[in-house]
């Protein structure tokens, strides 16, 4: 994708997401997580994170509700699922039941590749990982997966990382 050394990939989304709203595709927001300071007197010394957050980004395109997660990796033949928590899945699992659309977003950093993972074949994957935890060759979802069946993203029309392209196929 030819992004410059420093910028972070959640950045990239970030810039994108004012893009589409900009131009009135989406609107797209990134959640943050609440975090509870720790104090010594009035000096703010660290902080925790409060509680589980859900996703990275929820949002609305073309009247569906989407919500998706950020994930990079540096392996260049495999997506470990050990980078997503169990509250992700179950939080995309009822995102998808209300009828709205959850994937990730996983950049292969040695690769500089981009992929829009939906949610139906992560859950496949992630059944199989649960059913078979510890035996080999179930811990990650192959390349040739994203390869074959994801959508690879690009920059399209001003838009730096255009993630919904193609999406309105899958509604």
């Amino acid at each position: 994708m030819g992004y410059h050394k420093g910028d972070g990939f959640e950045e990239i989304i970030n810039l994108a997401n004012t893009t589409y709203k900009r131009k009135g595709i989406a609107l797209v927001q990134k959640i943050a997580t609440p975090m509870k300071p720790i104090r010594r007197g009035k000096k703010i010394v660290s902080a925790y994170y409060e509680e589980k957050s859900t996703l990275d980004y929820i949002g609305v395109y073309d009247s569906i509700p989407i919500a998706f997660d950020a994930k990079e990796t540096r392996e260049e033949t495999r997506f470990p699922l050990n980078n997503i928590q169990p509250h992700q899945i179950k939080f995309m699992k009822e995102w998808d039941e209300y009828g709205g659309i959850a994937f990730l977003l996983i950049y292969f950093t040695k690769l500089n590749l981009i992929y829009r993972l939906d949610w139906t074949t992560l859950d496949w994957y992630w059944k199989q990982y649960q059913e078979n935890r510890g035996k080999k060759g179930f811990g990650s979802i192959p390349i040739r997966e994203f390869e074959c069946n994801c959508k690879q993203l690009k920059s399209r029309d001003g838009i730096i990382l255009d993630y919904l392209e193609g999406l309105k196929e899958v509604i």
